[in-house]
């Protein structure tokens, strides 16, 4: 029995370091390039670190962006109107395109890789290809304001106009909003449309993979039971597939908080106030564009709160939506 015993412990050892070897080499990849680096910006987020080490500060840098910097502030509402109008449209848009994908169609993988195609696009080729179509008023130059110019409609700024959508939506009507409801400017709302058209093609290959896997038997019993469409869209197919909409309901979350690269393409300096997102305003905080000079400890510190609001967000998500997934 002992011999026995010896024998598991030095196979249990040499079990648990075969597991060690192998992930070994992703352990140090994820250590060097993700854990290390939020740990030094946290450093970094101490000091008055400016383009070298300054003096330590504390928490001074989180106090300041927490009260003291409006700029911040509204980036951080721009974040937000951009993820509340990005995320569930391009979910709901996606999940009618999957469920008429998904029925036999003529041409349907001709149309699935029409819809991918923006998705694998690259997104500054496309961006400035949708920067021409909406160049800003006066010129019309740009498609949009050709369009607009033909029905009779009065051209736009698109990417240069701060005033929010709903305020000039009561101006053409010859009205006013107070400021707080005139929503997000017309530029962020340029940002969110090529957004949703953007990451559509991805929302919708997943949720057609979903789609496929849902038992055909499930949707003839509805049909012999006279449910409708839309009945059963509601009580059988997004039940079944829930576990993917709460898959992409986080990743697209994140995905929109961290949101830059379309951003910093699209939203002109004109409109820079309206439409850059936490992460463009810290990025200017960084290397000092956007008339700011360079503050490295007061991006890292900006970059940590960042951090925690997607991390309280995705609890959120995980604590509300989590129970409702059907598994």
């Amino acid at each position: 029995m002992a011999k026995e015993t010896v024998e598991a412990r030095k196979r249990r050892r040499h079990e648990n370091l075969t597991g060690y070897l192998y992930i070994g080499p992703a352990a140090i990849i994820l250590a060097v390039f993700s854990i290390f680096p939020v740990c030094y910006a946290v450093y970094v987020s101490l000091f008055n670190w400016r383009l070298r080490q300054g003096e330590f500060v504390g928490l001074d840098n989180y106090v300041r962006a927490l009260t003291a910097d409006p700029k911040f502030g509204q980036s951080l509402v721009s974040t937000v109107w951009y993820v509340v109008g990005t995320v569930p449209v391009s979910i709901g848009l996606g999940l009618v395109i999957a469920n008429l994908l998904a029925q036999k169609v003529r041409g349907r993988a001709v149309y699935r890789t029409i819809y991918f195609l923006p998705y694998i696009t690259s997104v500054v080729a496309a961006a400035a290809v949708w920067l021409w179509i909406l160049y800003p008023a006066p010129n019309d130059w740009g498609l949009a304001n050709a369009v607009m110019k033909k029905v009779g409609l009065p051209a736009q700024g698109w990417v240069e106009e701060e005033t929010g959508v709903f305020q000039l939506v009561a101006q053409h009507f010859g009205g006013s909003l107070p400021d707080w409801m005139g929503g997000p400017s017309l530029a962020l709302v340029c940002v969110m449309a090529f957004s949703v058209w953007q990451s559509l093609g991805f929302d919708v290959v997943v949720l057609l993979a979903a789609l496929t896997n849902v038992p055909k038997e499930i949707y003839e019993a509805a049909a012999i039971d006279g449910a409708t469409g839309w009945q059963r869209l509601r009580y059988v197919t997004v039940p079944l597939i829930s576990p993917t909409l709460y898959f992409l309901s986080i990743v697209s979350v994140i995905r929109a908080f961290r949101v830059f690269n379309h951003v910093y393409i699209l939203a002109s300096k004109e409109a820079s106030g309206s439409a850059n997102t936490v992460t463009v305003y810290i990025f200017n905080a960084f290397y000092g564009e956007g008339g700011q000079s360079v503050r490295v400890g007061y991006g890292s510190a900006l970059a940590m709160i960042l951090f925690v609001i997607i991390l309280l967000v995705t609890l959120v998500q995980m604590r509300v939506i989590g129970t409702r997934v059907h598994y």
